[in-house]
């Protein structure tokens, strides 16, 4: 079939027009997007940072109805509204079968330009067009494995949840399923863009006492305070540490969470966390970025680890957090700032890089 999709010839190249995409093969189903979140990751592409063959079609965040089922699927049905999930799991790897984050064989696929079985389901003509997580959602319809389009209930909006795809179930995975943020603790979330706004959100959804924002714009600074931080820093100011202590009575925090991911931005992280505490990194802005991190916190039993796409349990947690969403507990509705539509594609990717929103999202 033909549908229009946002395609990237080649680094800071792209445009929207006509491409050719396939029916769903086995184990695979066709969604019809109704909305589809604007991730930075998007933009780290775009722009060369990570490492993807062209062409491509962007996005991965979509939402919208199933229209078609391939062979063998009997979950999500046609007419079922589905969330089309980062955390693609092919049911049978190593991870897989231990019900750990990331399956090895989507892990590995994630950015190679495929579907599960190596092939492409993107056409331009007589040529083929890779995909970006088994999903490229900046089209009107996409084709993603049956395991990763997770069915939600019908009756909350879609552009409103779409980013649960990626952004925002990343910032919340990470303090709910990664850190496992307690009660009554302190968390430090560097960096005040969509992800790190839903830490905040899912560290206060846990009961977190105390939950500072730090970020190096004040309009950034601003939201967080006005949706979920108790304290902000300014680390373009003021000595983030020094802060923190001033915060912590010196002790530092129990859980620090990196959702920028720059050259300095997990240390600083690491440093600003107590003895004991746990720091979780999220936010890669360069797949080259590395850090130096002090052994001799660890042998004090500090804990420094990652997450992936919210070491999410798409199934369960996805459906539950719309759920909150709902019932008016989880205000992820909040992060959404720009609508737009297909054909500003381009543009809106250009305003993104200039920080001009939190969070975007296409509404097909």
């Amino acid at each position: 079939m033909e549908i229009r999709a946002a395609v990237v010839d080649a680094i800071n190249d792209i445009t929207v027009r006509t491409v050719q995409l396939d029916e769903p093969k086995a184990g695979e189903v066709l969604v019809r997007l109704v909305a589809t979140g604007i991730c930075h990751t998007d933009l780290s592409m775009l722009r060369g940072n990570l490492p993807v063959p062209t062409p491509f079609v962007p996005g991965h965040e979509g939402a919208g109805v199933v229209e078609a089922v391939g062979p063998g699927v009997t979950s999500p049905q046609v007419g079922d509204h589905v969330i089309c999930s980062i955390a693609v799991s092919c049911g049978q790897c190593y991870t897989c079968a231990r019900g750990e984050t990331p399956c090895e064989l989507a892990g590995s696929l994630a950015l190679a330009g495929t579907m599960l079985d190596n092939t492409v389901r993107l056409h331009d003509g007589d040529r083929d067009v890779n995909h970006i997580f088994c999903q490229s959602s900046f089209a009107e319809y996409t084709v993603v494995p049956a395991r990763a389009a997770i069915p939600i209930r019908p009756d909350v909006p879609l552009a409103q949840v779409a980013s649960l795809g990626c952004g925002v179930a990343t910032g919340l995975g990470a303090v709910i399923n990664k850190a496992k943020v307690t009660p009554g603790s302190s968390v430090l979330v560097l960096g005040a863009g969509g992800v790190g706004l839903a830490a905040m959100l899912g560290a206060r959804l846990v009961g977190a006492a105390k939950v500072i924002a730090v970020d190096i714009a004040d309009a950034k600074l601003a939201k967080a305070k006005s949706l979920a931080a108790d304290e902000t820093i300014n680390s373009a100011e003021v000595d983030l540490s020094d802060a923190v202590d001033e915060l912590t009575g010196g002790r530092g925090v129990d859980y620090a969470v990196d959702c920028v991911g720059m050259e300095g931005t997990l240390e600083s992280a690491f440093r600003a966390t107590r003895a004991g505490g746990t720091v979780v990194a999220v936010g890669i802005m360069h797949a080259t970025i590395s850090s130096d991190i002090d052994t001799f916190s660890l042998i004090m039993e500090k804990t420094l680890t990652g997450s992936y796409a919210g070491s999410l349990s798409p199934h369960r947690d996805l459906p539950a957090w719309v759920d909150l969403f709902a019932a008016g507990r989880l205000d992820i509705g909040a992060l959404m700032d720009r609508e737009c539509k297909l054909a500003e594609v381009p543009d809106v990717l250009e305003e993104l890089e200039r920080g001009a929103f939190t969070r975007a999202v296409i509404v097909h």
